[in-house]
């Protein structure tokens, strides 16, 4: 978990989790090989458009290639939140996989998604890792 704290106050401002899961992208590597996940970044409302949600971002991507030397890097978003995918599309966030629109249920019913989750996937360059 990194956070970005209020220089003045100390209080923290924004937050985002880095894990490593399996990594569900590309739709074709099976078993899913196990890679660095980025989940809850979040910022309070009054510190949004500072950077702060563009620098947590840089701090997981720094970890995942340097400390844990990885190349690449996946998240999930809702397609409804616009403005995380802008962020995302910006820093080179690419999405490859779309959850469905249906659904089916255990009773063989199907129900719809009203915000259906995004897959982005970044690859990064390795050339930064340390020899």
């Amino acid at each position: 978990c990194y956070v970005a704290e209020d220089l003045v106050s100390g209080e923290v401002v924004g937050m985002v989790e880095l894990g490593i899961l399996p990594c569900p992208l590309p739709i074709n590597r099976r078993p899913p090989p196990p890679r660095p996940y980025l989940v809850n970044l979040a910022v309070d409302p009054e510190y949004r458009r500072k950077g702060l949600a563009t620098q947590l971002v840089s701090k997981c991507e720094e970890v995942a290639v340097q400390e844990w030397e990885y190349g690449e890097i996946f998240l999930h978003v809702r397609s409804k939140n616009l403005k995380a995918r802008a962020l995302y599309s910006s820093m080179g966030y690419i999405c490859e996989w779309r959850e469905p629109i249906w659904y089916k249920l255990k009773n063989g019913q199907q129900r719809m998604r009203r915000d259906p989750r995004l897959f982005l996937r970044k690859v990064m360059v390795l050339d930064d890792l340390p020899s």
